[in-house]
Formats: structure tokens, C-alpha cells, sequence
């Protein structure tokens, strides 16, 4: 055994606090509530998403953020560009944004509840400089891809972020509802093949792996409850074994629960129409 397991603090065979544990898993949870979990990442050696888009807003641009979820990230953006957009199907989530937009006072935002797969079309054509997503409705796909596209300006950029195939896959390994545990095509090569596929010249293919760290196993389990709600999974029973074989494999000497987080990032510029070609919504132009 490594020396990293020696003196972990828990065992499979020790009893956890199953009242805590109900508590959590009867809790209300989602994506954005799961923020009160507390974690930290070690980026030493890769930037965060926000961190990374804030260099590439430039002043005059005018913005798109598809899937806005709680307005973070855009409204972080906005101090940077002109103007711009953050479109999602959530109504929870608008309200989130709103009230970040209300606590922020920026002008030049406007969050709005648009499906943007179903009714992406009503964003007036080729009228933004930059849009991005983060873990958003696009970038798995081609028609998610080609209505992003049809939004923006020639030679505007398109930023698509996704959790990757090794995103948390110590949960995998032993509750098994995140992605198959094998792939023959992983998360970038999908996204990469979608973009190039519906006329984006790629400029960043990116695999980004780092690691989380939580306290505990109830801080984990918190912020793990909104994954598992949110691809619709069954949460475990307080009583479950694996969740303290869960914090036995993956306890650091220190008592903190280690996982993966990986994230994918592909973004690149809208290729200029050629005169007669097919433009980026299947239509001709001359």
C-alpha cells in the first residue's frame, strides 16, 4: 500500500453518520445550490474556465452565453464587453441571474428564458461577436452547433466547455452513472468533429484534468447529490455501503475526499460565407 494510504481516516467497515447522510440526500439540490459545498481545485497548472474566457472578451464585443445557468460567468464577462445576451431554459436559473444582475448593476446584460435548441433561431442573425457555453446545450452535437453558429458574426468565436469522460469517475467506478467507464470516442473528439463538421476553424482542443478536493464525505456528497439530479440518477440510500467505500479509496492522508475533475474545451472562429456556398443554417447565399 502507498504511503498516501496510509492513515486514511476512514474505512469501508466504519459506520458514518447516517443521519447526516439523510439529511443531504433529503435535502433540495441543484446544480447551482450545490455551491455551498465546500471544495477547492488545484489549477496550478490549468486555468479556470472564467478565467480563461476573461482574456478573450475584448471591449465592443457583443456577447452570447448559452446556457447562462446563474449569470456567474457573463456577468463576470460583462465588465469587459459591449453588450450581450444569456439565454437559458430554466426558470429557476433566470431568476438566479436576475438577481445577480440586480446585485451587480451592469447596463449592457440581459438574461433571457429561450430553449435554445427549440427556439434558438429567434436570436437575430450573425449579431454577436463571441459566444460561449459552459457544459451548455451545445457542443456534443450538430444542431446545437449550427444554431450557435447561425447567431454569430463571420469570424466571430465559439467557446464550448464539457465535462469530460473522466469528469468524477471515482463515483463511477462505484456508483456507475456517469459516462461508460469505456469509449471508443471521447468527449473532445466529439465536440472537435461537430465544430469542424458545421464550419468552425478550431483554434483550442483542450483536455483539462485537475483535481477537487472536498473536506469530507458529506461535503462531496452534497455537491455529488446535484450531479446525480441532474442527469436524472437515483440517489443512494443513507445506509448504502459504497458510500464509505467511496471514502476509503479516495481519502487523502490529510482526510479530504480527492477526485477528477476534467473538463473539455473546444472553441475556434466561425469560417466567412464563401459567395454561393452553404452558410452555417443550411441556406445558400451569393
Amino acid at each position: 500500500m502507498s504511503a498516501r494510504r496510509i492513515g486514511r481516516r476512514v474505512s469501508a467497515n466504519m459506520e458514518l453518520d447516517r443521519d447526516r447522510l439523510r439529511e443531504i440526500l433529503a435535502a433540495e439540490h441543484s446544480f447551482y445550490s450545490s455551491g455551498r459545498a465546500i471544495a477547492r481545485i488545484d489549477d496550478r497548472f490549468n486555468p479556470g474556465t472564467r478565467d480563461f474566457l476573461a482574456g478573450r472578451v475584448k471591449s465592443g464585443m457583443r456577447v452570447l452565453d448559452i446556457g447562462c445557468g446563474n449569470g456567474g460567468t457573463f456577468l463576470r464577462l460583462s465588465e469587459s464587453s459591449e453588450s450581450g445576451f444569456g439565454v437559458d431554459n430554466d426558470p429557476a436559473h433566470i431568476c438566479m441571474a436576475e438577481d445577480g444582475l440586480r446585485e451587480n448593476g451592469a447596463a449592457n446584460v440581459e438574461f433571457r428564458l429561450l430553449d435554445f435548441l427549440e427556439d434558438g433561431d429567434a436570436l437575430e442573425p450573425e449579431s454577436f461577436d463571441f459566444a460561449f457555453t459552459e457544459r451548455g446545450p451545445i457542443g456534443y452535437g450538430g444542431h446545437g452547433m449550427r444554431v450557435a453558429l447561425r447567431a454569430l458574426k463571420p469570424g466571430g468565436t465559439l467557446f464550448c466547455e464539457m465535462f469530460g469522460n473522466l469528469h468524477h469517475q471515482e463515483q463511477a467506478d462505484l456508483f456507475g452513472v456517469n459516462q461508460p467507464r469505456y469509449q471508443m470516442i471521447r468527449t473532445l473528439e466529439k465536440a472537435r468533429v461537430a465544430m469542424e463538421r458545421n464550419g468552425v476553424d478550431i483554434r483550442v482542443a483542450a483536455d483539462i484534468l485537475q483535481k477537487r478536493y472536498y473536506p469530507d464525505i458529506y461535503e462531496w456528497l452534497k455537491f455529488q447529490c446535484s450531479i446525480w439530479m441532474w442527469t436524472g440518477s437515483s440517489f443512494p440510500a443513507p445506509d448504502d455501503v459504497r458510500l464509505a467505500m467511496f471514502a476509503e479509496r479516495n481519502a487523502t492522508e490529510s482526510g479530504e475526499i480527492e477526485t477528477t475533475h476534467h473538463v473539455v474545451w473546444v472553441a475556434g472562429v466561425k469560417i466567412p460565407m464563401r459567395s454561393g456556398g452553404a452558410g452555417s443554417d443550411g441556406s445558400r447565399r451569393t
